[in-house]
């Protein structure tokens, strides 16, 4: 599974919708899905961040794909 499928599954188990996620964590929903439908390698440092924090996660989980 992909660093992208893996993170959409991990905000729809926790959020009602990927907006409501983004709206939450400050993050264009634009971004957020130009995130998910691209690499999550080229995110700014600031946005995986905001990601992290919201889902509690460590950002070290996605240093690689599966």
């Amino acid at each position: 599974m992909s660093r992208e499928l893996r993170l959409r599954n991990m905000i729809l188990d926790r959020y009602v919708s990927l907006r409501q996620f983004a709206n939450d964590t400050d993050i264009p929903y634009s971004t957020l899905m130009t995130l998910l439908a691209r690499d999550m390698g080229g995110a700014s440092f600031d946005v995986v961040m905001k990601i992290c924090r919201k889902l509690e996660m460590d950002p070290l989980e996605f240093s690689q794909e599966d």
